[in-house]
């Protein structure tokens, strides 16, 4: 197993339920974002349910908010809308062994949410993982599991094959924000691949199963 580093000024990732209006950030990226990380670094669509695992933990510095002018579809007026944004971004892939020539020559950008998010690649290491009761966090992970958290329906990948894309798969997951506090690593410890560098348990998903 390889973890990837990457690291970002910004990155945003839309809330489903916010269409219009004040746009939210979610405090982690979904799984479609790790996708077009992924599609983005080989060159190529990737598809999350042909990878054998994948996991990520992202954390930031903070949360700022911009104020942005938009364009209503099909009319020339304009309007202010207030967007989240994460600052300070990092965001840890730990992937099979194959993935290390990709990151180490990305073939596209990389990117953190939208087209200004862009995140370089810091670092490329093996990682050593062993098991043990460790808080969770910065991922989204399968309800079933039994962590309390925000509940969101969230697209796992889209069909690059159709214009404009679709979605492929979408499930529920609990949204875990990297935890903070001591009560939130109580809340969010379960037994997990331990990453001691960052003291953070990883959720290794396994989409091909």
């Amino acid at each position: 197993m390889i973890r990837v580093k990457l690291k970002a000024w910004t990155a945003s990732f839309r809330f489903p339920t916010f269409q219009s209006g004040y746009q939210p950030t979610l405090p982690v990226p979904p799984p479609s974002t790790i996708q077009g990380v992924l599609s983005a670094a080989k060159g190529e669509p990737v598809y999350l349910t042909e990878i054998p695992y994948v996991g990520y933990v992202f954390r930031s510095t903070g949360i700022g908010l911009d104020l942005e002018k938009i364009y209503a579809l099909g009319k020339v007026e304009t309007d202010i809308m207030k967007r989240e944004f994460h600052y300070g971004a990092e965001l840890y892939l730990y992937l099979p062994d194959e993935w290390e020539e990709h990151f180490r020559r990305p073939h596209y950008q990389l990117l953190l949410g939208r087209s200004s998010d862009v995140a370089t690649v810091e670092e490329i290491k093996r990682a050593e993982l062993e098991e043990k009761e460790a808080p969770l966090g910065g991922t989204v992970v399968p309800i079933n599991l039994g962590l309390p958290g925000m509940i969101h329906s969230l697209v796992v990948e889209y069909d690059y094959f159709n214009i404009p894309r679709r979605a492929k798969l979408v499930r529920p997951f609990v949204v875990l924000p990297f935890p903070r506090t001591r009560a939130e690593r109580r809340r969010q410890t379960r037994k997990a691949p331990y990453d001691p560098e960052l003291d953070i348990g990883v959720y290794i998903h396994r989409w091909s199963e």
